[in-house]
């Protein structure tokens, strides 16, 4: 092997996406950033004109896209019922009421996802109108995971404004003083995770508010405001599997 060639093969960044594309969440990320900017594109190239060969082409990456995904997210519906166990022990009653609404809605979306994957890989078609009751549901829960935590995120920002005002006061000796300083960078690292998460649910509710009418965005939206929340969820991943710290 050539020393170029070896320079591309060992490079760090290289090296790096390969952590990222070996877990499921990174993959499933990436696929997700292709997918949502598909479903923009086929709306953007309808409306300006382009042939119906394109546009379909574009409509079928998007549709095996997430035909895979939803394969790829096949029994995850347990991991948030466990999940919702495990909220019941969060001793602020708010975070622990919202936490649980958030973890069990996500477990009936993803179980109804779940349906959805196996009426799309033909393994069992159902009747037309009880698919449209599936696919209604799984928004609906979708929706209100995303709800609970955008709630979840508004409270745990006012206790940290709560807890800055507190810091902000100066401590009389020098120890006490460090002391304060290390909680504000705490604080504000905390404050930042959780804006950063409010930002994402925020942008990911277009899609589900859409399906059941509580609000009315077009392909082109859903589709943007779907692939900024993808690339947030791979820079998250990306932190994560190389050991810089992710945002959760």
């Amino acid at each position: 092997m050539s020393l170029a060639l070896q320079q591309v093969v060992l490079h760090p960044s290289l090296t790096a996406t390969l952590k990222l594309t070996s877990t499921t969440v990174g993959r499933d990320k990436l696929y997700r950033t292709v997918q949502y900017f598909a479903r923009f594109l086929a709306w953007h190239q309808y409306r300006s004109g382009a042939s119906k060969e394109t546009v379909d082409r574009l409509t079928a990456l998007k549709s095996s896209l997430a035909l895979s995904r939803k394969l790829m997210r096949v029994g995850k519906w347990l991991e948030h019922l466990q999940a919702f166990v495990k909220a019941l022990a969060i001793k602020d009653p708010v975070v622990c009421g919202l936490s649980l609404s958030r973890q069990l809605s996500y477990a009936l979306y993803l179980f109804h996802d779940t349906l959805q994957w196996v009426h799309g890989s033909k393994a069992y078609q159902f009747a037309p109108a009880t698919y449209s009751k599936i696919a209604k549901r799984a928004a609906q829960f979708w929706a209100l995971g995303l709800i609970s935590s955008l709630l979840a995120g508004a409270y745990k920002t006012h206790v940290l404004r709560q807890r800055q005002a507190l810091a902000s006061r100066p401590r009389a000796s020098a120890e006490k003083e460090a002391e304060r300083k290390v909680e504000l960078q705490q604080i504000a690292k905390e404050k930042g995770a959780v804006r950063y998460q409010v930002v994402q649910d925020a942008l990911d509710l277009a899609n589900p508010g859409s399906s059941i009418g509580l609000f009315n965005f077009d392909d082109g939206f859903i589709g943007l405001a779907g692939t900024v929340t993808s690339l947030m969820g791979v820079y998250s991943q990306w932190q994560a599997v190389n050991g810089t710290g992710a945002k959760k």
